[in-house]
């Protein structure tokens, strides 16, 4: 420290040497710059331009090392999964990138060209390591952790609907309550054939016996990184209004990154998801009364759906109805104002006497 402080003591001198005339003899050149003998003295003279410059220094280190803390991790992640990629997709990547990076701590994973799915989109989200607020603010908070999440879309009509997932018991509750899907659809329920620490949020027991035997052995192995293996022909979060079409089926996978020491331990993961792209359309099929049975529900849902957009609608329809009126009554004369003040009294009054009479 010491040592950049009598680095900085020099600089700052050599600044000194824009006053000087240009025909100076190097010796009174030197006589013009100031001496330091310790970093004491230095601090001394300069404690506020030490102080931002260390500021400075803090914040570019912070930069430098956490972008590339990010960057190694992503990239473990990324060369862990890629085999598996490369084997069961055709196209992995895009513009000629495996894996594209949309921030310093955001990456992207693009997949196709596989039977039965139309597209896996993945994002890779880590702590923002590379700014310095945010990661001190992440430190106390402890709420952003490093994880991957691959969503598929499913090909239309190749399976049954329903929705189903796989959740650790102690984050199930809070999961279930975050996306609409799961909350509107399933109920817990504890299976035999997954680890103890873990859960399943599922329409009926019909979709379960389907599904869980094609995840429950791989996710078994690394569990302790899931956060939730999602089946569903529902979207996570509620729709504005009613669609037109069916919303499109997916498969949604999120876990959380190990150190690169522990990278390959979250290959079982991904080994559940791709078992489902053929398995899901080989065994997902459940009998019509489970079909009829989802489809009503659905139905139900999207009903009080479109009441609540209707209603909504009607709400923002009045209070432009009501503005409008507001601003063509400013612009009334104060006759014509008084005139519409006492229309509008005598209109209340014979509104009160009604609903007198009526609980008369």
């Amino acid at each position: 420290m010491s040592r950049a402080l009598l680095l900085l003591g020099l600089v700052s001198s050599l600044a000194t040497l824009s006053v000087v005339h240009a025909d100076a003899s190097f010796d009174e050149i030197l006589e013009q710059i100031p001496y330091y003998e310790s970093a004491k003295e230095l601090w001394e003279r300069f404690p506020q331009e030490i102080m931002y410059l260390s500021v400075i220094f803090l914040i570019l280190v912070t930069h430098w090392v956490g972008k590339r803390h990010n960057e190694v991790l992503a990239k473990t992640t990324m060369a862990v999964m890629l085999p598996l990629f490369r084997n069961n997709f055709a196209r992995v990547g895009d513009n000629g990138a495996e894996l594209a990076i949309d921030a310093p701590h955001e990456y992207i994973i693009y997949l196709t060209g596989r039977q039965h799915v139309s597209t896996v989109h993945g994002l890779i989200k880590m702590r923002p390591r590379q700014d310095l607020i945010r990661t001190l603010l992440t430190l106390f908070s402890g709420t952003i952790q490093d994880t991957c999440t691959l969503n598929v879309t499913m090909n239309a009509n190749e399976y049954s609907d329903g929705v189903f997932a796989v959740v650790p018991k102690d984050t199930g509750t809070a999961i279930r309550n975050k996306y609409y899907d799961l909350n509107t659809y399933t109920k817990a329920s504890n299976q035999r054939a997954l680890d103890s620490s873990l859960i399943t949020l599922t329409e009926s027991n019909e979709l379960t016996e389907a599904i869980l035997p094609l995840v429950s052995e791989h996710i078994n192995k690394a569990a302790k990184w899931l956060d939730y293996f999602i089946v569903s022909d529902q979207p996570m979060f509620k729709p504005e209004e009613a669609p037109t079409e069916p919303f499109a089926k997916r498969i949604s996978l999120s876990f959380r990154m190990p150190d690169h020491r522990h990278a390959r331990e979250i290959i079982p993961l991904v080994e559940a998801l791709i078992a489902c792209l053929d398995g899901l359309p080989q065994k997902c099929h459940v009998m019509t009364l489970t079909k009829t049975k989802f489809a009503k529900a659905r139905e139900e849902e999207m009903k009080d759906l479109n009441k609540k957009t209707l209603a909504e609608k009607a709400r923002a329809l009045e209070e432009k109805r009501v503005r409008e009126k507001r601003e063509q009554e400013k612009n009334l004369s104060p006759e014509a104002q008084r005139k519409l003040a006492a229309k509008e009294e005598k209109r209340s009054i014979k509104k009160r006497q009604k609903m007198v009479s009526s609980k008369k």
